[in-house]
C-alpha cells in the first residue's frame, strides 16, 4: 500500500478544480504568490528580447526620452507595455553631473509592476540610485542616463542600455533560465585582464632584455671606440715622432711592425705598419748610387682622425737625406 511522504501542508500542487465543502466554501484557493513561485521555476527574470527594442529607452530630443513598448518578467509575474511612453528628464545641475536610471519595479504591496524614472544626486563623482530588491520590491534596471552639468539635451550616447546585463536586468531567452551573460562577461573580462597583465609582464621583461642588450652593445661600442681612438692617437704620435726622431728608433713604434726588404738593385726598403689598422705609416728606401753617396728617402702616408667636432688630417710627404763622403774625409748630410 502506497504511503504519502511528508506533510501535505508543506506542499503545493495545482491547478485542480475546487469543490464545495460542507459549509458551501471552495476548498481549493490559490494565491498570486503560488502562481508566481510556480512560473518562476521555469521562466527567468528579464525583458523579452523579440523584438529587440522592447522596453528600450531612447532619446527623443531635448530633455525628453521614450520608453518603448514591450514585455518583462519579474519573479514569476509579467508586465505588458502596450505602447511607447515619453517622459521628461529632470533639469541638469548647473555645475555637477548626475546619473539617473529607469527601472521596471515589481511591488507586492501596491500589487503593481510599473516602469519608474529615478533621478540621481548631482556630485563631482555621481553614483547611481540603488536597485530596490527585497521581499516586497524587485527592480530590473533598464538603463542608466548620464546628465552632464548644465546639459540642455540628452543624446543616445548619454544612455547606457543595461537590459543585456543579467546582474541588473537581462533578457528572457527561453524556459528554465535566462542566459547568464553576466558570468560570461566576467569570464571574458577576467581573461582579458589576465592577457593584459601577461602582455605587460612580457613587455617589461622584453624591455629589460632590450635595455640589457643595448647597454652591453653600448659598452662594446664604447670599448671599440676607445680602442680606435687610442689607435689614431698612437698613429698621430708615431707619425710626428718618426718625423722628429730617427726612423730606426724602435721605442716610438709601439703597436707597429717593421719589414725590411733587400731589393735586387742593392737598395733596402723598410716599411712601418700599424698592426691593428693594417695601415702603412711610412716607407724608407735606402739606395747606394755609384758616386759612393747614400740616399735615404722616407715617404709618410696621409691619415685622418675625427674627435668630437674636430678633424685632424695629415698629408703625404717625403723626406730625403743624402749622405756625401767628401775627398777631404768629411761627411755632409743634405736633407730635402
Amino acid at each position: 500500500m502506497a504511503m504519502v511522504i511528508g506533510n501535505e501542508d508543506d506542499m503545493l500542487y495545482f491547478p485542480y478544480n475546487s469543490e464545495l465543502d460542507e459549509q458551501g466554501m471552495r476548498d481549493r484557493l490559490y494565491d498570486a504568490s503560488d502562481w508566481r513561485e510556480n512560473f518562476g521555476l521555469f521562466i527567468g527574470n528579464g525583458v523579452f528580447p523579440n523584438p529587440s527594442n522592447q522596453l528600450r529607452v531612447e532619446s527623443v530630443g531635448g530633455m525628453v526620452l521614450r520608453l518603448r513598448a514591450g514585455n518583462g518578467w519579474i519573479d514569476g509575474g509579467s508586465f505588458v507595455g502596450r505602447r511607447d511612453f515619453e517622459f521628461p528628464v529632470a533639469p541638469a545641475h548647473l555645475t555637477l553631473n548626475r546619473r539617473d536610471v529607469v527601472v521596471l519595479r515589481h511591488d507586492i504591496v501596491t500589487r503593481k509592476t510599473l516602469p519608474h524614472y529615478i533621478p540621481g544626486i548631482p556630485a563631482s563623482v555621481p553614483g547611481l540610485p540603488p536597485l530596490m530588491r527585497s521581499d516586497d520590491v524587485f527592480d530590473l534596471r533598464l538603463c542608466e542616463i548620464t546628465v552632464n552639468a548644465n546639459a540642455q539635451a540628452i543624446t543616445q550616447a548619454n544612455i547606457l542600455d543595461t537590459r543585456p546585463n543579467n546582474a541588473v536586468c537581462g533578457f528572457v531567452t527561453g524556459l528554465v533560465n535566462s542566459v547568464d551573460t553576466t558570468e560570461l562577461f566576467l569570464q571574458y573580462e577576467t581573461y582579458l585582464n589576465e592577457q593584459i597583465a601577461l602582455w605587460d609582464a612580457r613587455k617589461q621583461t622584453q624591455a629589460s632584455e632590450w635595455e640589457e642588450q643595448m647597454n652591453q652593445q653600448q659598452g662594446e661600442f664604447d670599448h671599440l671606440f676607445a680602442e680606435l681612438k687610442n689607435m689614431y692617437l698612437a698613429l698621430e704620435t708615431q707619425s710626428f715622432t718618426l718625423i722628429n726622431n730617427n726612423f730606426d728608433d724602435w721605442s716610438v713604434r709601439r703597436g707597429c711592425d717593421k719589414l725590411t726588404e733587400f731589393n735586387p738593385d742593392g737598395s733596402i726598403t723598410e716599411t712601418i705598419r700599424v698592426v691593428a689598422l693594417d695601415f702603412i705609416l711610412a716607407t724608407k728606401t735606402s739606395s747606394f748610387p755609384a758616386n759612393g753617396n747614400i740616399v735615404e728617402t722616407i715617404v709618410f702616408n696621409p691619415w685622418e682622425r675625427a674627435e668630437g667636432g674636430n678633424t685632424t688630417q695629415s698629408t703625404a710627404f717625403t723626406i730625403t737625406k743624402t749622405t756625401i763622403f767628401n775627398v777631404d774625409g768629411t761627411i755632409r748630410e743634405e736633407v730635402r
